[in-house]
């Protein structure tokens, strides 16, 4: 089988042709000598027939089944050919795409022309080769975004080191702390991004690890956290709390719960409080974290969940940008999801989880 293989010509559709042809010259061989020895066995058994009329009869025979054996060899010749390379149009095509994809470059997407497998393998490449495209704007938008949130600190370390190393300021306490919040601000960067990639690169195929939790304690905890800080800031912060048993991972809810207080407290605004709110609604675990906070117009507060947002992006806070984002890829690893509900500047993280794994 496989010196065959190797004997016929790399051209798929000639491959198919030939075996095609190959089984329609047998087909055609076999039907047409036993249609031939039948009637010639039949013709034999007439009786008035003379020899010499018989044999004449068989050789007629003999050459019409050739002959026709032959046309319809050809056609079939023809017709396989023709179709077999109608129907491998789209695999020829999905070769040179993804020929193109190996320079570099993103094709379009292919036309869709049959609804069998053929065509179910171009749908599934289209998505794939959209997918493809989504993730490298991705990737080429957060190493920009990452650039920039790195350049502000790393820019403000070299000023001062150069100005310490020149005389122009004075090695101080300051200066120190200065420097050293500085280097904070980078070592969170990278630690967010730590955490971006140990959630985005969790393979959806492996369950995630996870047990029953009592969502009281796991809440609580994180609001224990805050108390002190609110306090100092003088911010209100209430919780109303309803015992439910859930199998999440306890430290990645606790993350999503300590990104939203922790947005709540650094850009609160107005006189309001905070409110965490934490309730068995069916099927499904609801936390709300609600307060009022600086301006997210709403036609930007689903971009909130993104990479590095910012609702003012002239603006350098210090923030990574990514504490939202990260919550969303721990919430959507739970089957849950993460919402924002706003009007504007009264604004509602609420977060939905299965009770159930």
């Amino acid at each position: 089988m496989r010196l065959i293989e190797r004997l016929l010509p790399p051209k798929l559709w000639v491959k198919m042709t030939i075996v095609n042809i190959a089984l329609l010259i047998g087909v055609v061989i076999v039907t047409g000598m036993t249609l031939y020895q039948t009637a010639c066995f039949l013709a034999a058994d007439i009786t008035g027939v003379e020899r010499e009329a018989q044999l004449t009869f068989n050789r007629s025979l003999l050459i019409y089944a050739w002959v026709i054996g032959g046309v319809v060899i050809v056609m079939g010749a023809f017709l396989y050919s023709t179709v077999t390379r109608k129907v491998l149009v789209p695999v020829k095509e999905l070769t040179n795409a993804m020929e193109t994809m190996k320079s570099g470059t993103y094709p379009g997407d292919l036309d869709v022309q049959t609804n069998d497998e053929i065509g179910e393998l171009v749908v599934h490449f289209n998505r794939m080769n959209r997918r493809l495209q989504e993730q490298e704007r991705s990737r080429h938008q957060m190493l920009r975004d990452l650039s920039h949130e790195i350049r502000t600190p790393l820019s403000n370390l070299q000023g001062y080191l150069e100005a310490l190393e020149k005389g122009v300021i004075p090695g101080d306490q300051t200066i120190y702390r200065s420097l050293a919040e500085e280097t904070d601000r980078v070592s969170q960067l990278l630690a967010r991004l730590d955490d971006m990639e140990s959630w985005t690169t969790i393979s959806p195929s492996k369950p995630l690890e996870v047990s029953q939790e009592e969502m009281t304690q796991v809440i609580s905890q994180v609001i224990q956290m805050f108390t002190l800080e609110f306090e100092k800031k003088g911010i209100g912060m209430k919780s109303e709390l309803e015992a439910a048993e859930v199998p999440v991972n306890r430290q990645g809810v606790q993350q999503v719960l300590t990104n939203l207080l922790r947005n709540a407290l650094d850009y609160h605004e107005g006189a309001g409080g905070v409110k965490v709110v934490g309730k068995a609604e069916g099927e499904i675990y609801v936390i709300k974290v609600k307060g009022e906070g600086k301006e997210i117009p709403l036609t930007e507060k689903d971009l909130v969940f993104d990479r590095f947002y910012r609702v003012d992006p002239s603006r350098s806070d210090g923030r990574s940008g990514l504490g939202l984002a990260i919550s969303k890829q721990i919430v959507e690893r739970h089957g849950g999801q993460i919402q924002l509900e706003t009007d504007g500047r009264k604004h509602c993280f609420f977060i939905t989880l299965p009770m159930r794994a």
